[in-house]
Order: C-alpha cells, then structure tokens, then sequence
C-alpha cells in the first residue's frame, strides 16, 4: 500500500504543473513570518536541482528509510526490549502494553517526535502520520491477518477486543478535545502520557477484568438466551480459552530453548538467520542486496543481543537502536516535507497515506506471521492496541518533552485533520459494529471489505484533499 500511495502521489505530480500548482506559489505564499502547518511549509531552503526533478532521489530515500526502519525495529529494538521485560519481571500483557507496543510503533512515535525537530516540517506531518497509521492498523493489519492467514474465519474473543476498542474510542475522544481549538499545550501531553499510564494500569488487572466481563456476559447470556444456550457457549469459550492458552505456551517454548544452546539448534538458527548469507532463491537477491548495506551498518553500531553470547548487551542494544532509529525517522520526516512542499502535496496527505503506511508494514509483516503461525487472536488485538500507544504516547509524549521549550504550545491547522479524526470513529465503529454482527468472526470477505475502504480512504485523501483541495487547505496563495 505504500508503493501504490506513492504511485498515487507520482501520477497526479505529473499534472501539477498544468494546474497552476508550482513551487512559485508556494514561494509567494511563505514569505510571511509566520509558519504554516499544512503544505505551506518554506521551500526556500530547496535547491534547483531538488525541485526540477531531484525530489524523485527524495521519494526513493523515503522507501530505502523505512527498510531501514523495518529492519532496526524487528531485528535490534524488539529484542532488546524483549529482555528488559525479562529483566523487569513484567506480566505479559503488561509487557505488550508497555515495551512490546513501543517496539511495534517506534517508527510512529519518532516519527511525531521528528516533526517537532525537522526545520522542514511541522507537527501536522506527525499528527497526521499517527492518525493515517491508526487506520491503517484496522483496516489493512487487520485485513492482511485474515486474508493471510490460510483460514476461511477466525474466531476472536470477544473480551479483548473490546477492551482495546473502549480504550482506542477514549483515545479518539482525546485527540478530537485537543483539536477542538486548533492549539495543542504542553500540558495536554501530560494529560495523555497520564491517561496511557493509566491503560497501563488497567493491564496490570487485565485477568481479573476479563473474568468480570465474562460473568457480567454470562448473566446477560442467561437471561436472554436461557440456560440450556448459555452453558453450551460457556463450554465452547472455554475450550476456546483452553487451545489459545496452549497455543501461547507452545509459542513461548522456544525461548526456553534459547537458554539452553548445548545441542547446537541455537547455532543453526544464528546462522539460518544470517542476514549476510547469500540467499539461495534467486528471486530474494534485489532485498538482500537493499537490505545489506542496513546490516552493515547496524552490526557494526548496535550488538545484536538476540544472539546468544549477546544477551547481556541489551542496554546498549536498546540505546543504540534508538539513536538510529530517531536518525531515520528524522530523514523520513524531512524527506517526505521536502517531496510534499515542491510538489504542493499537503503535509496531511503525505502523513495519513506516506508516512503512515510505510511506518506500519514492519507491523503488518509480524501480524501477518503470528497470524500464520495460528495466533490470528493475537494479531488482531496488537492492530488494535498499538493505536492506543501512539496517539497517546506517540503524541502526548513529544509534547510533553518539546512545547514547554516553544512558548508551551503549538498551532495545528484542524481544517483536514478533523474530518480524519472522525474518520478514525467511523472506521473503530464500522469495525467492532461488523465483529458483533458476525459473532467475533473475522471473516476473509470482511478482509476484502476492509481493503476496499482503505482504498476508498486512499481517494478521498489524494483526489479530494489534495487535487480538488475541498478543505481549502491552499487559501492565500
């Protein structure tokens, strides 16, 4: 979906010129002292050369920098943070709360961060990146896990996925209460770190939360549906409950056997791993030679302690991956503000259908896996849970940490970014509302469905907020 955002973005460039959309008059437009939010952002830093033709070497960095992103995300940061979960003795689903969920939108949090630093782009690319990601996650992550998954339907429990849609819909309300005045304040991070505390919190009880909804359900079931109806579903979640705990202690096994590395399984595994090794189908050769050079330079500067003998190096590994990480979000953020100013494509756009997309195909590739490895419940429930992490740390945390340090606040133009926002609540709706509809089923067709939307989604971004500009985003120039 990245590439085909892009190719989007690449065709309608092409009639940029023949619509009066020139670099001139974005030019005329950012004389002002002050600095805009959307697509307005000053191109008077951009060179001849980059904007006659040389912003296509940006669009090409862009895709090389989520690679790398992908890369330094799953193969460095993960497993750092896998073991100082370890370390902190940290429940399960505690962990996917807290540092499991950092791992899987680190790109989407420094991403946000970034657009607070980058001379070239504003908070809006980072808003917008977040928002875009949100969608993305419910309607491709969730699509991909059941179209890929090699089964007709697959059947979730109903208890988490509420619980991360109740969480998910407060998390909207927040963001459109920020956006009700056009102004985000330094304390309005503290309010959102503080409410993601809090989901934390609530994970820390999570059991005995989810034993609560079953009893209050229970009752509700027989009541309803009599006695006879009820005990068969308890009968039937239960034996749910029982696969999908064995499918979690299968799935936690091999890190037992991790520990062990005396019959040499560990060794073949480092080595089948190899990311230096030349692979055998020739049709892998084009991403292992992209890949490459990313290897290089993370072996080099980040110990790899996922590798036995490492472990112990986990600090530095987490560190390490990091700074490498807020590098490349920052080369992503300035990249994708340059390519959006010469070509006139509004910072809203370039967030909720570039950035947002390529930050969140490392996810939908390990969604699609554990989906593939039985665990399609798992998958589905981290698409939803991971945008509870980033709207409320992925933004609250940045403006916490930079707005003091900029007059306390900062201006955020709200004229596209709401009907997004609402966007978001139609879509959660639409989502949980099919779920009920079909029992907790999720469905290929549904897949299919979702698809369709996000393509939909993809339209109403490029031919309506951009091309015919129906927010007016473009006013004064």
């Amino acid at each position: 979906m990245t590439l085909l955002a892009l190719a989007g973005l690449l065709a309608l460039a092409v009639a940029v010129p023949k619509l009066g959309w020139t670099r001139s008059s974005i030019e005329r437009h950012s004389d002002g002292p002050k600095r805009e939010l959307l697509a307005s952002v000053s191109c008077r830093g951009v060179s001849s050369f980059v904007s006659d033709g040389g912003w296509l070497l940006h669009v090409l960095a862009i895709l090389y920098l989520f690679l790398g992103i992908a890369i330094i995300c799953d193969d460095f940061f993960a497993p750092s943070l896998e073991i100082i979960c370890e370390k902190l003795g940290l429940s399960e689903d505690v962990a996917g709360a807290t540092f499991m969920a950092a791992g899987s939108s680190a790109p989407e949090l420094f991403t946000s961060t970034m657009s607070l630093v980058s001379d070239n782009a504003t908070n809006e690319l980072g808003v917008a990146t977040i928002v875009g990601s949100a969608v993305f996650n419910i309607l491709i992550i969730v699509a991909a896990t059941v179209i890929f998954s090699g089964e007709t339907h697959l059947a979730l429990d109903w208890r988490p996925v509420t619980r991360d849609c109740a969480f998910y819909a407060v998390s909207i309300a927040f963001v459109m209460g920020v956006m009700r005045d056009g102004k985000v304040y330094w304390w309005e991070g503290v309010v959102s770190v503080c409410l993601y505390l809090g989901y934390v919190g609530f994970m820390t009880i999570n059991g005995s939360a989810m034993d609560w909804m079953e009893r209050v359900a229970r009752r509700f079931r027989r009541r309803t549906l009599g006695n006879k109806i009820a005990s068969f579903r308890e009968e039937t979640r239960e034996e749910t409950d029982d696969l999908e705990r064995s499918v979690v202690e299968l799935s936690l096994s091999p890190e037992d056997d991790k520990a062990g590395g005396n019959d040499g399984t560990v060794d073949d595994e480092d080595e089948a791993n190899n990311p230096f090794a030349v692979p055998d189908d020739w049709r892998k050769y084009p991403m292992w030679a992209l890949s490459l050079p990313w290897y290089a330079a993370f072996t080099v500067t980040v110990p790899d302690c996922g590798k036995t003998g490492w472990e112990r190096w986990y600090l530095l590994s987490f560190f390490s991956s990091v700074l490498w990480i807020s590098a490349i979000s920052y080369g992503m953020v300035d990249a994708a503000a340059v390519v959006g100013c010469v070509l006139d494509v509004p910072e809203v756009v370039m967030g909720t259908l570039v950035l947002a997309a390529g930050t969140s195909v490392p996810d939908a590739l390990s969604s699609v896996s554990v989906a593939q490895a039985g665990q399609g419940d798992m998958a589905v429930a981290n698409a939803v849970g991971s945008n509870v992490f980033d709207i409320w740390l992925g933004l609250g945390l940045p403006w916490l940490v930079f707005l003091p340090a900029r007059g306390g606040f900062e201006e955020v133009s709200t004229a596209q970014l709401w009907p997004s926002v609402c966007i978001l609540a139609g879509v959660l709706l639409v989502y949980y509302a099919s779920l009920v509809f079909t029992g907790f089923r999720l469905k290929r067709s549904m897949g299919y469905a979702y698809v369709l939307v996000y393509g939909l989604f993809v339209v109403y971004s490029v031919v309506g907020v951009w091309w015919m500009d129906v927010y007016d985003l473009r006013r004064g120039k």
